[in-house]
């Protein structure tokens, strides 16, 4: 199997892991705990399964610190703390999915790219269609913070795609997940709320867990690894919304709005414009 090949399967693998359980699953475990305690249970639960599986040590360096702050414990507990505040999950990852576009902007910004006329339509397209999805007067904190989880989570893209895409990927993940347990501990302070019943077990300690921090985040960094610039990677990830989108409706039943269809899917036009290439 070629690694262009390998990494298109690992993308369709992101689209179903992360669109129902960083979204909906997540949604149904914030019914028995804190967002701060589904974080710790994911990179608790996650770090120890991937220590098993991968047999080896833990690397603590400050590469890895940096990526499991970027990409590991920000984006978790920003992502989190949106759910917990949005009544459509499936919105919050079209306000995530952002990040293709801030990837975009980090290259023009970092490395002197010159965007041409497609990507400035798509950086435009993009954000018109987000105050179409979350409305101009409607936009609240929920909405904030789920799009700087979205820009965190570029940030963290580029980093790992200069500094640790040769690294052992389940090492790398159990490293940052165990990391990252660290580095979000304290957010437990604000609220340590957790029901302690199965059911909570079950949702946040399993099926977020496993499936989320992961099968995730072990496909996504493939797939970085495999299709080359972080921005390829990044545009497929585009179709996790519409997944997220046809999970809130069979689990939690979430019909969307019409003005939220209607924005999501002009955002993700736009993300799809700003990465072709003519």
């Amino acid at each position: 199997m070629s690694s262009k090949l390998r990494g298109y399967l690992a993308m369709i693998g992101v689209l179903v892991a992360w669109g129902g359980s960083s979204y909906s699953i997540s949604k149904v475990a914030m019914y028995y705990m804190s967002p701060f305690v589904l974080t710790m249970y994911r990179f608790g639960v996650g770090g120890l399964v991937l220590l098993l599986i991968g047999r080896g040590g833990l690397m603590i360096n400050r590469k890895y610190v940096i990526n499991a702050l970027l990409n590991g414990a920000l984006f978790v507990v920003f992502l989190n703390i949106a759910i917990e505040y949005s009544s459509n999950p499936a919105l919050v990852s079209v306000l995530v999915y952002t990040q293709p576009i801030f990837v975009l902007i980090l290259s023009i910004a970092l490395y002197g790219e010159r965007p041409t006329a497609l990507q400035v339509v798509g950086i435009v397209l993009a954000f018109s269609g987000l105050l179409m999805a979350v409305g101009v007067y409607s936009f609240d904190i929920g909405d904030a913070i789920a799009i700087l989880g979205g820009f965190i989570w570029a940030l963290g893209t580029h980093y790992y795609r200069r500094n640790l895409v040769g690294e052992d990927l389940i090492k790398l993940n159990a490293s940052m997940a165990v990391i990252s347990a660290l580095i979000a501990a304290p957010t437990l302070i604000i609220n340590p709320h957790m029901e302690l019943t199965l059911s909570a077990v079950a949702w946040g300690g399993i099926v977020v867990a496993l499936v989320a921090q992961v099968v995730g985040f072990l496909l996504w960094f493939l797939g970085v690894k495999d299709l080359g610039p972080p921005v390829t990677a990044s545009s497929m990830s585009i179709l996790v919304p519409a997944s997220a989108y046809l999970f809130a409706l069979l689990i939690l039943g979430k019909v969307p709005t019409e003005m939220e269809v209607i924005g999501s899917a002009v955002t993700l036009i736009g993300v799809l414009v700003s990465q072709l290439r003519v």
